[in-house]
């Protein structure tokens, strides 16, 4: 593993371990990936063997507190892609021009880890299967999409995917815990499927600890691809119905709920989100299960600290995507509107870029943000959802907010899932009361 860069004053810094060094051994194991460093760096005694730039390999003893950071960042390494041609893909349904790590189909079991990523299993050797037993690579994130083995190989297009519920038996058997997805795609996936892959799953119970269902994603670039029924209203209630009795079940047998729908079933079907008991210990908010309970709940329980007026007048305008601006106006723009002198827009963004169908916030493009807020000037800033942007500060089609604010001469800022915290950090500090 190549270090990347140190820490100003850490242990490795102390060390004198450099960028450029390469971590080849820690108490005489190899360190291959970022998981080997995690693992085997954990003692409080370490033996490093390390190459120089010059090809000069030495030794370092290093004595540490447990658990105590080095302060390295590492230069990433390449992941396995995915094999399968999912009938429901959505990198295979994007258009050309945008971003290259978008192309990516990642399938590591590595990156399930490390960071939730989801993985179908159907690209794990034994020696994979051995490496995650042996290192406890517990929680992973699993695709299962059904458990009906002919129905999952036409899903993810390849014929050759191993059976799904002996894979994950011998997971649990070995006490490795995951976390489950169903990818709904209506009349295919769903009914009778559906039923049994829940119950199929849930006998996995504790070691397969959650299972959320997801809806399918449906851009307008679907050409030369299988036809697909998009989610929608009346499909999303009457999921939400049945995800409501299977949950009536499995809290009298595990005291879990256990299956969870999105999200966006909800808000697709105009209903109120669930409370934060719906969704247990929010196992799967990374994967839109419960993010916007807890975005409600931060802003209920932290609004008490925003300013009852302020000193000169200002207005802003908060984007969302067209899926997010009922529950935003119905609660927390009623909110914002009491606070004397400010004004406060919501501006819902179509996805002409994607399809219409598309629209959660995370999958907005700084042109079709840029062409809806010409129609609409009025804020003196414009605040971001805070899931538009990639590490690097880039949109879907690589505009940054510094384009939009050419074109708009208004500023703009990214917001977090901590509204509140938001709008403090951006309101005029002179307010004459709180």
């Amino acid at each position: 593993m190549k270090v990347k860069s140190v820490e100003t004053k850490s242990l490795a810094e102390r060390y004198s371990i450099l960028p450029g060094d390469e971590i080849l051994e820690i108490n005489s194991h190899p360190i291959r990936d970022l998981i080997d460093y995690k693992f085997h760096s954990s003692e409080e005694q370490l033996y490093l063997k390390i190459k120089g730039k010059s090809g000069r390999i030495r030794k370092v003893k290093i004595i540490k507190k447990p658990d105590q950071n080095l302060g390295i960042t590492f230069v990433e390494k390449g992941y396995r892609g995915c094999g399968n041609k999912c009938i429901f893909c959505f990198v295979d349904q994007l258009p050309e021009g945008l971003r290259k790590p978008l192309y990516f189909k990642d399938e590591d079991y590595r990156l399930s880890f490390l960071h939730g990523n989801f993985i179908t299993l159907t690209n794990l050797s034994e020696q994979d299967f051995q490496r995650i037993i042996n290192q406890r690579l517990s929680p992973l994130y699993i695709s299962v999409h059904t458990t009906d083995e002919s129905l999952r190989k036409k899903m993810l297009g390849n014929p050759k995917v191993p059976d799904i519920i002996p894979l994950i038996r011998r997971l649990a058997e070995n006490r490795i815990q995951m976390h489950t997805q169903i990818v709904l795609c209506p009349e295919i996936n769903d009914g009778l499927f559906l039923k049994n892959s829940i119950y199929d799953l849930s006998s996995f119970y504790p070691w397969v600890k959650s299972l959320a269902l997801v809806p399918v994603g449906l851009t307008k670039f679907r050409k030369g691809l299988p036809e697909l029924k998009a989610v929608n209203k009346e499909y999303s209630r009457k999921l939400i119905k049945l995800v409501d009795n299977w949950q009536n079940r499995f809290r009298k047998k595990y005291k879990s709920n256990y299956v969870y729908a999105a999200d966006e079933f909800y808000l697709l079907a105009e209903l109120d989100i669930p409370s934060k008991k719906y969704y247990d210990e929010f196992y799967q908010i990374e994967n839109g299960v419960g993010l916007v309970r807890k975005f409600l709940d931060n802003f209920k329980r932290k609004e008490r600290l925003l300013p009852r007026s302020l000193k000169h007048k200002f207005s802003l305008t908060l984007i969302t995507g067209e899926l997010a601006n009922k529950f935003m106006s119905s609660y927390i723009l009623d909110k914002l509107k009491k606070i004397k002198n400010l004004k406060v827009n919501l501006v819902g963004v179509k996805n002409n870029f994607l399809g219409e169908s598309v629209t959660v916030s995370g999958l907005l493009c700084g042109r079709d943000i840029l062409r809806t807020l010409k129609k609409s000037r009025n804020g003196d800033l414009f605040v971001l959802p805070p899931n538009c942007l990639n590490s690097d500060g880039l949109f879907l089609d690589n505009l940054k907010p510094f384009d939009l604010e050419k074109e708009l001469g208004r500023k703009i800022v990214l917001g977090s899932y901590d509204l509140v915290k938001s709008l403090l950090n951006i309101l005029p500090k002179e307010k004459s009361g709180v």
